[in-house]
């Protein structure tokens, strides 16, 4: 009970510095203090003159130019001599505008309107109006009643589809690897006596979607979207990653897969109960789907790999062994290797982090490393089954939240608030590296021995379960 009031009261303090702080989050397109309309100006201070847009809403990609056209009518011909009329953003750090700005050089004695082109270039994600602002020497500035909206939205270019296809390569490599290193004998121990998989459940589908709405609420009470985002990201079953990281922090493979398999088969059921209870409190709208296509294939992605990977273990056993030998080092450069390409691809996500987002998805993960932990050793697990829950619990399925929100979702709203999920899996990592760390340059040759040592003791009590077992079998026959 102590830990959890000092979680609450760390979220009150977090809370109220943010009435401090003068940072805002502006990743809600709704928030927009400059989309004026109409009504924002009374007959008697609107200006007499008015803008022409030649599109009222406009869709534009990052890094992608469009050439707009404009008309500005009923101009006085009285105007200061030195009058600008200047075309410009709502928020400048989305668009960039060129040859937006027109003189009275532009217009010719007497006219009253005028016709032109404009330059409009995507920058970032997001949504904001672009108005005509009248500025003179010695007088206020005006800005005109109409507006025209921009949509800015992701291009997936070459890049994204050559990250996609490396990380989906790596991972079904990875996977035969497990596969060949896979004990099957050790699965049958572990399905005897589940406790593992039991308090991963909790874990996983108790446990983490309350944190997260409980999260969500005291960071993102206003902002809906986030909320949602970090939902789904607490609501979601357990990552391949998981796996990818119980083999660098030497924990106990076996039951990694088989947690992450009942992870994912159990998810078909507690993810639409959750969504549809907790969920329903968040976004009322009901436009809800859960990707059952996404998890099921998912899923088989990661059992043929697997089975390619058993299959090696029957049929080229010397093969087998001399994959299980670069299986750390492999998942080591698979996490650094993916971690600095992410970085690359996905540089335009991390320009809509705010420390709100940041905390929360550190929060989500470290707090359920944590509670995986308590409930493991208050279980009396071994610490190398430990370690192993404590990642399972705190690694979500990064992929299927982002799906969701992309159903959920328009655009942009669904790539912005993916900021959420892809702020999580940046976060994620970083206490278990910090442990590979400290157990690699401090603890080498003792983490063998105990390993070793651990799994001696397994084997022990397998045998024991397995003798009284037989035995029993013999007694009922007699």
């Amino acid at each position: 009970m102590k830990i959890f009031k000092h979680i609450v009261c760390v979220l009150l303090i977090i809370q109220t510095l943010d009435c401090v702080l003068t940072q805002n989050v502006t990743i809600n397109a709704n928030d927009n203090p400059l989309n004026f309309t109409d009504e924002d100006f009374p007959k008697e201070f609107a200006p007499t003159w008015q803008v022409n847009f030649e599109e009222k809403l406009v869709n534009v990609s990052m890094k992608q130019s469009k050439v707009l056209q404009i008309e500005i009518v009923k101009i006085d011909p009285n105007w200061s001599p030195d009058f600008e009329l200047h075309i410009v953003p709502g928020d400048m750090g989305l668009i960039r505008l060129s040859h937006n700005i027109i003189t009275a050089k532009d217009l010719k004695v007497g006219q009253t309107s005028w016709k032109g082109n404009f330059t409009m270039e995507g920058i970032l994600l997001g949504r904001t109006p672009v108005y005509v602002e009248l500025r003179s020497p010695n007088q206020e500035t005006e800005t005109a009643a109409e507006t025209m909206d921009v949509i800015i939205l992701r291009k997936i270019d070459k890049l994204d589809v050559a990250f996609r296809t490396l990380v989906g390569g790596f991972v079904m490599l990875l996977y035969v690897n497990f596969g060949a290193a896979l004990e099957l004998d050790a699965l049958k121990r572990i399905l005897l006596k589940p406790i593992g998989p039991a308090i991963g459940f909790v874990g996983q589908f108790l446990i983490m979607p309350i944190l997260s709405f409980s999260i969500g609420y005291f960071l993102f009470r206003d902002m809906i979207e986030l909320r949602l985002g970090l939902f789904f990201t607490g609501s979601t079953p357990g990552g391949g990653a998981s796996n990818i990281f119980t083999v660098l922090l030497s924990g106990n493979l076996n039951l990694s897969i088989t947690m992450t398999a009942i992870s994912n088969l159990l998810a078909f059921g507690m993810m639409p109960l959750w969504i549809f209870t907790l969920g329903a409190l968040i976004f009322e709208d009901g436009n809800l789907i859960v990707p059952y296509k996404m998890i099921a294939s998912m899923s088989f992605s990661l059992v043929l790999p697997l089975c390619i990977g058993i299959g090696l273990q029957k049929f080229a056993p010397n093969f087998a062994k001399k994959m299980i030998k670069v299986l750390k080092p492999l998942a080591l450069i698979f996490v650094v290797g993916i971690m600095g390409f992410s970085f690359t691809v996905n540089t335009y996500i991390y320009k809509l982090f705010s420390w709100k987002i940041l905390i929360a998805s550190s929060a989500l993960s470290w707090l359920g490393y944590l509670l995986g932990w308590v409930m493991a050793k208050i279980c009396r697990q071994s610490s190398r089954d430990a370690i192993t829950i404590a990642i399972e619990t705190g690694i979500q399925n990064i992929g299927i939240a982002i799906f969701m929100l992309n159903f959920t979702l328009p655009q942009p709203q669904a790539d912005m608030t993916s900021a959420v999920p892809m702020a999580n899996s940046m976060m994620t990592p970083i206490p278990l590296l910090i442990i590979y760390l400290i157990k690699k340059i401090f603890f080498r040759n003792s983490n063998k021995d105990e390993e070793e040592e651990t799994i001696e003791k397994e084997d022990i009590k397998y045998k024991e379960v397995e003798a009284i077992m037989v035995n029993d079998k013999k007694e009922i026959k007699a």
